[in-house]
């Protein structure tokens, strides 16, 4: 009797232990992009930015909402996961709406930036190892401005080390846009934490949130002026991953800088501005 016991709880502890091991399994991962040679994905983004600024004694504010359609066609996709593909933009709808200066207008695909295509090379775990312009980006006016953020490619990276519910990565890598008739190169540092699994959009995902900070920094010439950029602020999102795929299907972004924009040239000028960026980006094929 008492050796039939010692079984049965010999065998009770045996599954306990081995549920306890495919729990923790299941919720363990070690995310990594599964492109395919071949594939083409497309995302749109959604871009709502208000912006005020300090000019010569007058405070300026507006309101800029962006919708844009980007497509990435793979073409090569190395043994370890590396990929090389080509993106850009398919369609871009800005409307600005601004009370001083006065402007309530809308912009369609602005000539210069749809069609022109980017070719990078991305590692598996999402670190961009080169980034060529296929063809190049001549813009003006408001699409100079806010250009770059619509026609860049930004994937969140992975640590190449397995995670398990709850646990974190840090990951801090500078990247470069095209912006105002310039460069900036932002600077963004942040902690990821896995989350739990949840269906979006018909895949089954992992929720990855972060928080952290942001920096910009840049420079240029647009309307005959220099000028020089300089700025930082707190950053977080959400971004929900699919495992099983390796495929981003919907990230969010909410970003507060506080800049400083040097003026040199016809006029010279220092311009204090601060700006709240939300972004959403959504695979849609």
């Amino acid at each position: 009797m008492r050796l039939q016991k010692l079984s049965k709880l010999m065998l009770t502890a045996l599954a306990v232990s081995v549920i306890a091991t495919l729990a923790l399994a299941a919720g363990a991962y070690k995310f990594a992009y599964h492109f395919q040679k071949g594939q083409r994905l497309k995302y749109m983004t959604s871009v709502k930015t208000d912006q005020s600024m300090e000019m010569m004694g007058q405070e300026m504010t507006s309101a800029i909402e962006g919708m844009s359609m980007m497509h990435i066609d793979v073409e090569n996709v190395d043994k370890d996961g590396t990929a090389t593909f080509v993106y850009a933009l398919d369609s871009l709808r800005l409307h600005v709406k601004s009370q001083n200066p006065p402007m309530d207008s809308t912009f369609r695909n602005p000539e210069g930036l749809i069609g022109k295509r980017t070719r990078q090379v991305m590692s598996a775990l999402g670190n961009k190892i080169k980034s060529t312009v296929v063809d190049s980006v001549k813009l003006a006016g408001m699409a100079a401005q806010v250009g770059g953020q619509y026609s860049s490619l930004h994937l969140i990276e992975f640590p190449g080390k397995e995670v398990k519910l709850g646990e974190s990565w840090s990951i801090a890598r500078a990247d470069t846009i095209e912006q105002a008739g310039g460069q900036a190169i932002l600077s963004p540092n942040h902690t990821y934490t896995v989350g739990a699994e949840v269906d979006t959009l018909g895949y089954r995902c992992v929720r990855v949130s972060y928080t952290g900070a942001v920096k910009i920094k840049g420079e240029g010439k647009n309307m005959g002026m220099n000028f020089f950029v300089e700025g930082e602020g707190p950053s977080s999102g959400i971004a929900y991953f699919a495992p099983k795929e390796g495929l981003l299907v919907v990230a969010t972004n909410n970003a507060d800088l506080e800049m400083t924009i040097a003026l040199t040239g016809q006029m010279s000028m220092t311009i204090p501005q601060s700006t709240s960026t939300k972004t959403v980006v959504t695979l849609v094929k």
